[in-house]
């Protein structure tokens, strides 16, 4: 199969080779020089898997690493990244497989440490949108939190004692507004009371 090819500029250095009929990628101009495509060409398929494979989809992986070394990341956020560099949809596809054949892409690992670091900031439902925001599947929220089990009074005690400061005694006013603002924060109110409720939570 051939496929008649277009060159199109981009707002970056890239220009984007696209295939009539076919997925296209995006190569400098240099290597455009180098592999001799013009305007209209007719290039046979495998000709160009072979071109994409030799700078495009290395390039991805490469850009996927450099991002794993700055910090871990779920794949739905490698993903935006790659797209963000430009970069295709089957070479950011490649790329993703290849980190994670080596392990250094796993949402189940990103959500089960991103849930045990932000627990004692944050709500579940609040750590949950998050981690859904960032791409992690229903299936692997629903395991961490099953795992992890209710939230604690401890994860919340201490912002509690904080945000009280401002109060000059626990009255019933101050544990109403208390209680309404870490409402509004997603944590929920039997939680809250069970900790305004206990005098030894504030020795």
């Amino acid at each position: 199969m051939e496929y008649v090819i277009h060159l199109r500029g981009t707002s970056g250095k890239k220009i984007y080779v696209d295939p009539e009929g076919g997925e296209g990628f995006y190569l400098y101009p240099g290597e455009i020089k180098k592999e001799k495509l013009t305007e209209g060409d007719s290039v046979r398929e495998e000709d160009l898997e072979r071109i994409r494979r030799e700078y495009a989809v290395p390039r991805a992986k490469k850009r996927a690493l450099g991002l794993l070394v700055k910090k871990d990341r779920t794949e739905k956020e490698i993903r935006d990244k790659l797209k963000d560099s430009v970069n295709d949809q089957q070479s950011v596809e490649e790329a993703v497989k290849y980190v994670r054949s080596f392990g250094y892409v796993d949402d189940l690992n990103y959500a089960r440490d991103y849930l045990y670091y932000k627990k004692s900031k944050k709500s579940y439902p609040l750590i949950r949108q998050e981690l859904k925001q960032k791409g992690i599947s229903s299936e692997i929220l629903d395991l961490i939190f099953e795992e992890a089990g209710p939230q604690k009074e401890e994860d919340l005690l201490p912002q509690i004692r904080k945000y009280i400061r401002k109060f000059d005694e626990m009255d019933a006013t101050a544990k109403k507004k208390t209680c309404a603002h870490f409402c509004r924060k997603g944590y929920s109110s039997g939680l809250i009371k069970n900790i305004l409720e206990n005098p030894d939570f504030f020795e």
